[in-house]
């Protein structure tokens, strides 16, 4: 399968495409998940763009093997891909219910000799390979195949086609598929297609049901429908941000199951946003009804698609928790789910770097070291929303009876294990390690400079939204290691400093992502998600996610050098070292 790499490459770099997908004929009804790429647009994005002035020629002139030069110098340059290619789109797909588990790439061609002297350098460098000819539809296809992988083509159309066993049987078969055998049959495939994407995936279940509805049932009692559950996600390049949308369709049993559109809500306390700081590096709102949902959890004790044992056993639980729930907090467990809102919020800000003795432990010699470093701390605030205060204080008292480390600083105003500060206002609960930020909501019950008039307040009418400013992965890691470090002195999360390489890369990527990413909207609702991540530049989201590539590609190339030079740096050193030692043992011994 690692073969196929270098031809999903080919196919992103032609364009121009029909709406008309004749290459669908090929891709079977019973396919899993199907994808589709959009060549024409991202062409036409792109076409501003200098590919021969990124520095990821000059890294592939240098470094790579000789195959891989003349792979991308002779056999990819724009007038051999124009002279092989019909440029419409790429499709793939993948399935397991045929003879063995296939996947594929369908590529459209302008004729079988072109891509044949095209292909012919890759296919002999694939070991094993038999060449057959005149098979499939028609008898038009030239097919090289092994167990593994084939690679046939006709006048217009070439496959791709990987499997476990038989990959040549697998496309000659789908060569001749009928249109009722074909993903053309499905009731999704038309719908699915947008030709205003760059990119799609679907994802369906039907194919499972098929052959598992009647197992589940056999032997795990479960008499759940398989069929009709679709995932589908798209992917665009727009002007000035990247935008995804994921589309959700289950059917009923898994609905009533899930229950997701009964305790999935939008709303939330407008005055939680008070208690938030403004201009936060992130920034999350999750909304669920907290009495629908307990509701649901009930209503599952009845759902005759989960098996017999499955919900008695629901049932005893449910049971056992209301009584051990009365016992410990004086009332029961859907009285406790009424005590909150359902909503709440989150927000992150740079905070401050301090200086922090970390400490390591060597059990071999039962020493303890430890080493001064700095330690950068991200603030951290979140809010949950409460609906009745009284049950709240009541629960929060016996909390605090059963010995909890939680010390009172104030009326309503609360240290939790010594570095986690907590207000609680009449409607909602206030968390943060930033302690002159509990100080203020103590005193005057919001914050001077909070988040009521945040300029993307339209976007909080979502189930969940997250919003980030900045590189999201470098902002989980400071919040990884902050919460590491309150409960694991010792962690290897602790010792920063301790890889410097992996230092520099974190700090340079971070650079380089700033550079070229602004802001990240993320959306989830009841029937999927939609997200937007905001590029900077004149350039479209495109160019600038491929240049943004080119300069990470181009900075590993030069840490990876750099790590060299170090190690040769200190190799002469150890000889130096070594050379002294012996002209000292040689004088001392005369």
């Amino acid at each position: 399968m690692k073969h196929l790499a270098p031809l999903l490459i080919i196919v992103l770099l032609f364009a121009s495409c029909s709406k008309k997908i004749e290459e669908s004929y090929f891709v079977p009804k019973d396919a899993i998940g199907i994808m589709y790429v959009n060549l024409k647009s991202l062409s036409e994005k792109s076409k501003d763009l200098d590919f021969n002035q990124l520095s990821i020629n000059s890294l592939i002139e240098d470094k790579a093997p000789k195959e891989v030069k003349r792979f991308v110098q002779e056999l990819l340059s724009k007038d051999n891909l124009d002279k092989t290619f019909r440029k419409e789109y790429l499709l793939g797909f993948g399935t397991f219910k045929r003879l063995s588990g296939v996947g594929g790439l369908i590529i459209p061609i302008k004729d079988a000799t072109s891509f044949e002297a095209f292909i012919k350098p890759m296919i002999d460098e694939i070991p094993n390979l038999e060449k057959e000819t005149n098979v499939g539809k028609d008898q038009g296809f030239t097919i090289y195949a092994n167990k593994e992988i084939a690679i046939g083509w006709n006048g217009k159309t070439a496959l791709i086609i990987g499997a476990n066993n038989y990959a040549a049987a697998e496309l000659k078969d789908l060569t001749t598929l009928n249109r009722e055998d074909c993903i053309l049959a499905t009731n999704y495939f038309d719908a699915f297609f947008d030709t205003k994407q760059d990119m799609g995936l679907h994802i369906t279940s039907t194919p499972l049901g098929d052959a598992f509805d009647g197992l589940l049932n056999t032997f795990a009692g479960l008499d759940v429908n398989l069929e009709n559950n679709n995932l589908s996600y798209y992917g665009s390049f727009e002007q000035d941000h990247i935008y995804t949308k994921t589309n959700l369709k289950l059917n009923d049993d898994f609905k009533s199951i899930i229950g997701y559109k009964k305790w999935m809500s939008t709303s939330y306390s407008k005055s939680m946003l008070k208690a938030l700081p403004d201009n936060p590096l992130l920034f999350a709102k999750l909304s669920i009804d907290t009495e629908d949902f307990y509701d649901h959890i009930l209503s599952l004790q009845d759902n005759k698609t989960l098996p017999l044992q499955v919900r008695e056993e629901l049932r005893k639980n449910i049971k056992k928790s209301n009584q051990e729930t009365e016992k410990e907090l004086g009332m029961d467990a859907k009285s406790f789910s009424k005590i909150f809102d359902g909503s709440l919020m989150f927000a992150m800000t740079e905070g401050k770097t301090v200086k922090d003795t970390i400490y390591d432990y060597n059990y071999f010699t039962d020493e303890e070291t430890y080493e001064v470093v700095d330690k950068k701390t991200p603030n951290m605030y979140g809010t949950v929303a409460l609906k009745d205060k009284n049950k709240f204080d009541q629960f929060f008292n016996i909390v605090k009876k059963k010995g909890a480390q939680i010390e009172t600083l104030n009326s309503n105003y609360f240290k939790i294990d010594g570095s986690t500060f907590m207000v609680i206002t009449e409607d909602c609960i206030f968390f943060t390690n930033d302690q002159s930020k509990a100080d203020e909501i103590s005193s005057n019950g919001k914050l001077a400079n909070n988040l009521s008039d945040f300029k993307h307040k339209d976007k909080l009418s979502h189930s969940v939204y997250l919003y980030t400013k900045g590189n999201i992965a470098e902002l989980g890691n400071d919040f990884t290691q902050s919460i590491n470090n309150i409960y694991n002195p010792y962690s290897s999360y602790n010792r920063y400093g301790s890889n410097k390489s992996m230092d520099v890369i974190t700090e340079k990527s971070s650079e380089l992502y700033n550079k070229y990413y602004g802001e990240n909207h993320y959306f989830i609702d009841t029937d999927g998600g939609e997200s937007f991540t905001y590029t900077k530049g004149n350039k479209n989201s495109l160019i600038q996610s491929i240049l943004y590539g080119d300069e990470v590609a181009k900075m590993m190339s030069t840490l990876e050098d750099d790590d060299y030079e170090e190690e040769d740096e200190e190799d002469d050193e150890e000889d130096e070292d070594e050379i002294e030692e012996t002209v000292i043992e040689s004088t001392e011994s005369n």
